[in-house]
């Protein structure tokens, strides 16, 4: 297993640490007041079909609010299988959450093949296809660390880059990233980007470097996901914005993602990640997995982010729909 350089591993569990006890205190593991009752839990397909009674789970998320989502989906159709779970979701970024499940601090979680391909394995590019960079990840990670990768869903997720819709002049010609770097060049003072950390710290240098672009560093505005798309919308402070595909955001806020044209990106399918002797205790898993993932395609993602993010429903709320939606539960 893993675990990266010393003082990194250090940073990483310190992280880990205060997000555990801010999830404990925030999430618990009652869920929200007025919630299915284990009655109605059992009442589904799970109920019938799957058994996890006397077994134990913690699962994590990452903090944005489609993994969360994810995350609370999974938790409810656990709790429906028979089993106790505790949620630990909401924890600060991907590093954290990887560190988490390695060290058993959580049991599983959802994370996306193409983070799993750069950030814990190591490789400089993804690969193309979404089904062949999924294979790879799951592939590599349960050779090297004994972590599966129970899936793909059938959505994926992808880094972009957006422009607001309603502009003028030469803003309005640009339609892909290699446009966006046009742009840039022939307008400096124009050229402001917003990102949030992740982003910032893992994919924009290989952007600039495949567009052959450089945004100004007092142009470059490091911010939360969710202001991104408030941010370039308004165009202020930026003109461009890194997005994710499956945001509801884009279309309620007229937002224009760009054409990768020079395949930054790829789709990054999704999975229910744990680790193997997680899965060899429990194989049951694999099968709610998959039946879970099946039915998360690309526009109910959408759909279910929109609920929270545009109509103010909470996240559990959200995944106890999707679950009576699907049959999952009561």
């Amino acid at each position: 297993m893993r675990s990266g350089p010393g003082g990194r591993a250090l940073a990483v569990a310190a992280v880990l640490a205060l997000s555990l006890g801010l999830a404990g205190c925030a999430g618990g593991i009652g869920g929200e007041p007025g919630g299915p009752t284990p009655e109605q839990l059992a009442g589904g397909s799970i109920g019938r079909e799957h058994n996890l009674k006397g077994a134990r789970f913690i699962v994590g998320s990452k903090e944005f609010t489609e993994n969360v989502i994810l995350g609370k989906i999974i938790i409810y159709a656990l709790r429906a299988a028979g089993a106790e779970v505790v949620d630990q979701t909401k924890l600060s970024g991907s590093a954290t959450v990887r560190v988490a499940l390695e060290t058993k601090a959580i049991d599983m979680y959802w994370d996306y093949a193409g983070t799993g391909w750069t950030q814990y394995l190591k490789h400089t590019d993804l690969l193309g296809e979404a089904q062949q960079q999924f294979q790879a990840t799951a592939g590599e990670d349960m050779a090297a660390n004994q972590v599966r990768w129970v899936g793909p869903a059938a959505f994926g997720d992808a880094y972009a880059v957006a422009r607001r819709g309603d502009v003028q002049g030469a803003l309005a010609a640009v339609h892909s990233m290699s446009d966006m770097a046009g742009f840039v060049r022939e307008n400096p003072d124009e050229g402001s980007f917003c990102g949030a950390s992740e982003f910032m710290n893992r994919e924009f240098e290989t952007m600039q470097r495949i567009y052959d672009v450089r945004f100004p560093p007092e142009r470059t505005h490091e911010n939360a996901l969710a202001l991104n798309y408030v941010n370039v919308a308004k165009g202020s402070p930026c003109n461009f914005a890194e997005v994710t595909t499956t945001d509801s955001r884009l279309e309620s806020l007229n937002l224009t993602v760009l054409r990768d044209d020079r395949t930054f990106t790829a789709t990054q399918l999704a999975a229910l990640t744990m680790r193997e002797e997680t899965y060899r205790q429990h194989p049951e898993l694999g099968q709610l997995g998959i039946a879970l993932g099946s039915k998360l395609t690309a526009p109910t993602m959408i759909e279910l982010n929109g609920q929270v993010d545009l109509e103010g429903r909470s996240p559990d709320q959200v995944a106890v729909q999707f679950l009576r939606a699907n049959g999952f539960i009561a």
